[in-house]
């Protein structure tokens, strides 16, 4: 049930991702062949039990379907078409978050009324604290034939704290179409 409970933390992590950095990384076989891959379906996602609240949070159909429907966007925008039938490959995707703290430390400050001390001789250190979400969001490409994984896209960010349904929607459209800007790897 943990697992279910962060991954659903992580996944409103990743879509509440606000306008800062966004850190993505890459890696896929270099035996696949990316040029014969035209045609994608989801794998399954696990359900979970009814009657517990840490399941009901963790199964939340409208973050899965913002997310799905961003990388259907995407690779349709690349030519790729969605295929139950008869998929090239299968998608999984993957979330987590991690509780994150920033420290600085200063030899200078200021007065409550804006005076400044510190630097020659000034008194003692100033630490700012700062806490914070990372999220991680994974994009798994898994051949159908073979359930090998060909292709991985990961992003991380630091993560916003209250977003709005809009705000969440385009921050999961923007971090899907960094993760998926180098697929196909070498333009295979």
């Amino acid at each position: 049930m943990k697992f279910f409970t962060g991954n659903l933390l992580l996944i409103l992590a990743v879509l509440a991702m606000s306008c800062s950095s966004i850190s993505v990384k890459h890696d896929y076989d270099k035996e696949a062949n990316f040029a014969v891959l035209k045609t994608f379906d989801w794998i399954a996602q696990p359900g979970n039990a009814f009657g517990n609240v840490d399941a009901a949070r963790a199964r939340n159909d409208l973050l899965d379907s913002r997310i799905k429907n961003a990388v259907n966007s995407q690779l349709a925008a690349k030519g790729y078409r969605q295929d139950s039938a008869n998929p090239d490959f299968l998608i999984a995707y993957h979330t987590g978050l991690k509780d994150k703290v920033n420290v600085s430390s200063y030899g200078y400050g200021y007065y409550p009324r804006g005076r400044y001390y510190g630097g020659w001789g000034g008194t003692g250190n100033y630490v700012d604290v700062h806490q914070y979400e990372e999220g991680t969001l994974i994009l798994d490409f898994i051949g159908a034939q073979d359930k090998q994984l060909i292709w991985r896209g990961a992003a991380t960010k630091a993560l916003e704290s209250k977003p709005t349904p809009e705000k969440i929607e385009k921050n999961i459209n923007k971090v899907i179409s960094k993760i998926l800007y180098k697929f196909p790897p070498n333009g295979k």
